[in-house]
């Protein structure tokens, strides 16, 4: 009984001021927007990297403008999270580079002797070896391409101008203790109130969000300041949205922001129209569909999501009806699907708002499911030869099971 009367006041924990909800004059982004200071999110650190070294150097002229003016900050956790999902972004791009190294066509040659001493022929045959030639130079600097990506280290355009740009006064935290920082994280979770409160099933940086909260309500009062989150987050927890489309910023975070601060404003907007705002015409989203182009993208939408679908029912039915005779996973097309799934997450979900929430997960069932793959079919083979003592692998293919199972119900409270 205790426990259910927890959520009788929930209303109040999220809104305890009503005296707020009355008194906040808001604004309009555009007048706030003149004179508020910046708060940069993860998502926003990566998204040029779908751009140019030019337009990279025109953001960089930008932020150094900004931070003259004492109006751009970066929260320590965003920096960290930047640090992480970097290397990912690098990946990806050399994998691009390298499956279109492979998928270049080879030219074959037309043979028919008897059109020898055709003047066509002959040219055709010339044009043949021309293209030869060219794909030769185009798969050269492809190979030269992927060895600057190789020697990059923390070199890239776009880290180099972070590391020439920002500075140590613009870096932000929160006062608060680690142990402090579970407490009210954990009480807000119970009190439904965001951000975060949509990534507790998260088991690595579930408290993210949170963090970055707590360094711009500090910051806020610190400045007396209204401030504009840049972000590319669309989740729930940050946003209101209407037909899965973004309407504006989540309330809760404005009324505590305008509480917090003692009456100053809280928005929050994408990182194009922080763009445009600056005078500065960049549309990252449509760069990046330039790239998908360039790279033939073809993964179906959500092609990932229904392969995991269907590996999650084959392992269900393996631990559900597993003896001594249904001791391995039966599904026919098991392979395919772990193949699919691995082939098609990255590509789907790399340059996506969601990778940020999801690449924990897509990178454990990655592992997972490479050594339940690899046990599985061992488990088939032994099956077949009678020789080998398989008790071992079984046992250790269930617990691997139960922790993807686990990992997965984890996985869809999010999605």
């Amino acid at each position: 009984m205790a426990e259910e009367n927890k959520k009788h006041f929930i209303y109040k924990k999220q809104f305890p001021e009503w005296k707020s909800i009355l008194d906040r004059k808001g604004k309009k982004t555009k007048d706030i927007i003149k004179q508020a200071v910046f708060v940069l999110d993860t998502n926003s650190l990566l998204a040029p990297y779908n751009i140019g070294k030019e337009n990279i150097e025109e953001i960089g002229k930008i932020y150094k403008d900004l931070i003259s003016k004492n109006r751009l900050f970066i929260p320590e956790h965003t920096l960290r999270e930047f640090a992480k999902n970097r290397s990912l972004r690098i990946s990806d791009l050399f994998t691009n580079i390298d499956n279109m190294l492979s998928s270049l066509p080879s030219i074959k040659r037309f043979e028919y002797p008897i059109l020898g001493e055709l003047k066509s022929y002959k040219n055709l045959e010339g044009t043949r070896e021309k293209i030869i030639e060219n794909i030769k130079d185009y798969k050269k600097h492809l190979s030269e391409l992927k060895e600057d990506i190789t020697n990059w280290n923390w070199t890239d355009p776009l880290t180099k101008m972070y590391q020439e740009t920002f500075i140590e006064g613009i870096i932000i935290t929160t006062a608060l203790t680690e142990k402090e920082l579970i407490e009210e994280y954990n009480q807000r979770i119970e009190d439904e109130i965001p951000p975060g409160n949509k990534d507790k099933s998260k088991e690595n940086n579930g408290i993210g969000d949170f963090l970055i909260w707590k360094s711009i309500l500090e910051l806020g009062k610190k400045l007396n300041k209204d401030i504009i989150f840049i972000s590319n987050d669309e989740k729930n927890d940050w946003l209101l949205k209407g037909n899965k489309k973004s309407i504006s910023t989540k309330y809760e975070l404005v009324d505590e922001y305008f509480r917090y601060t003692g009456g100053n404003n809280f928005v929050s907007i994408n990182f194009n129209t922080f763009l445009e705002n600056q005078g500065l015409d960049i549309d990252i989203k449509e760069v990046f569909n330039q790239l998908e182009v360039l790279f033939e993208k073809s993964i179906p939408t959500k092609y990932t999501l229904k392969n995991l679908k269907k590996i999650s029912e084959a392992i269900n039915l393996f631990l559900i009806y597993r003896d001594n005779d249904n001791n391995y996973i039966k599904e026919r097309d098991f392979n395919e699907y772990v193949n699919g799934f691995k082939g098609s997450y990255k590509q789907e979900y790399f340059e996506t708002e969601e990778w940020l929430n999801l690449a924990d997960y897509f990178i454990v069932f990655d592992d997972l499911l490479t050594e339940i793959s690899y046990l599985n079919n061992e488990i088939i083979y032994q099956n077949h030869r009678m020789k080998k003592d398989i008790r071992n692998d079984v046992i250790k293919m269930v617990a691997l099971c139960n922790e993807f199972v686990k990992r997965y119900s984890n996985f869809e409270s999010l999605i």
